[in-house]
């Protein structure tokens, strides 16, 4: 194959719409199809503010905090490619002419907005030639669930990988296309067996591998973000094999392990949350097992925003999750979540960054580190007592 110049292309545009039994029945024809699996919706401003009426505090608050956006419940689509390279570890879809599936890299280029990552990619000024090996191994089917944050944020491989692998199961595809992946962690293999005990994944440290019949769902860019229904249902399954409820009614999850985002105060935080009946954990030291356990009982939780609080959607119905916002790093990911599995969103917005000499540099000097910022510990208090 001679080397053609990679671009970004919506999968909507480059291939042909077909209903799901179609693309389900058989191999479409080159270069593929696609079909809408998941209709998306809309919860109205009106709607969103009321629930959120009284569940706000802190400052400053970006627009969305009071739900005068509303909330967005994305669209699901399955694409069935023919004769595509992927790239494992990136979560990458290429085909012959060098088109790059978006949804395949919307998270890869999230966190590396360039292309030229790809394995086989040789730079050019401003251009990405792609140029395949002639040695990658072939396989006949397979379908693509590993987004790459989802390699290593275990929020990104719940929220986005594992609901992207549902939305091929449920054409029939997971088995005629066995999924593919990059070596995946202890971590990975535990939730992809509570949620989908018969689906084995073959694993491959290959750079490059080349596919004739292959499946993955838009879900992979950024689900989190605009969440629908077959959430619940991946919630519904993961708590139909996990272990029963086990552990503290009242749980703070720490970050103080990681460097990226610090919260200069949160050791003063989390006294003052333990004086308060909270069992202080750290998610990075608890097997998934365990993290479900203590997740599924809690009546609260509290926690810096961060892949520790994706297990919030397993949390019971009705259970407040209360996430600390550090300005300039707001999202309403989380919020979304939480409405769409029935739990209580309470949101505290609060000021960053501090001076990075604040920050201890045992943080700053590890790899990863971002900034700091100081949570106005009096206040963020006061607006948790009178809420619990």
């Amino acid at each position: 194959m001679t080397a053609c110049e990679l671009s970004l292309v919506a999968e909507r545009e480059a291939l042909a719409e077909v209903e799901p039994a179609a693309l389900a029945a058989a191999a479409p024809a080159p270069p593929g199809a696609w079909a809408l699996t998941r209709v998306g919706g809309f919860l109205p401003p009106e709607q969103l503010s009321a629930r959120l009426e009284g569940c706000i505090g802190g400052a400053p608050r970006p627009d969305w905090a009071e739900g005068s956006d509303g909330a967005q419940r994305g669209q699901t689509a399955v694409c069935r490619v023919r004769d595509v390279f992927v790239a494992p570890r990136f979560g990458a879809v290429i085909d012959g002419q060098g088109r790059v599936f978006q949804a395949s890299v919307g998270e890869m280029l999230s966190w590396t907005p360039d292309l030229g990552v790809l394995p086989c990619v040789r730079r050019e000024g401003a251009a990405r030639y792609f140029v395949p090996s002639a040695d990658a191994p072939t396989l006949p089917a397979a379908s693509v669930f590993m987004a790459k944050g989802g390699e290593f944020n275990y929020g990104h491989y719940l929220l986005d990988c594992l609901p992207s692998l549902m939305a091929v199961e449920e054409l029939g595809l997971a088995r005629a296309l066995p999924p593919i992946a990059p070596p995946l962690k202890r971590w990975h293999r535990d939730l992809l067996a509570l949620a989908f005990p018969g689906v084995e994944v073959r694993e491959t440290r290959a750079p490059l591998v080349r596919v004739d019949d292959l499946a993955f769902a838009t879900s992979l860019d950024h689900f989190l973000h605009r969440p629908n229904r077959i959430l619940v249902e991946l919630r519904e399954r993961i708590l139909a094999a996990a272990p029963p409820a086990a552990g503290a009614k009242r749980v703070y999850v720490s970050r103080r392990a990681y460097p990226m985002r610090v919260m200069v105060n949160e050791k003063a935080l989390e006294a003052a949350l333990a004086a308060r009946g909270f069992t202080i954990v750290r998610a990075e030291r608890l097997s998934v097992a365990e993290q479900i356990a203590l997740m599924r009982g809690a009546e609260v939780v509290v926690g810096a925003t961060g892949a520790g609080l994706a297990n919030a959607m397993l949390a019971p119905p009705g259970a407040k999750i209360v996430e600390i916002l550090p300005e300039g790093f707001t999202a309403p990911w989380l919020r979304n979540v939480v409405h769409l599995t029935g739990g209580d969103w309470l949101g505290y917005f609060c000021p960053a960054p501090v001076d990075p000499r604040e920050v201890s540099w045992t943080y700053r000097v590890r790899r990863g580190f971002r900034w700091g910022y100081r949570l106005p510990l009096a206040d963020f208090l006061k607006f948790l007592d009178e809420r619990l």
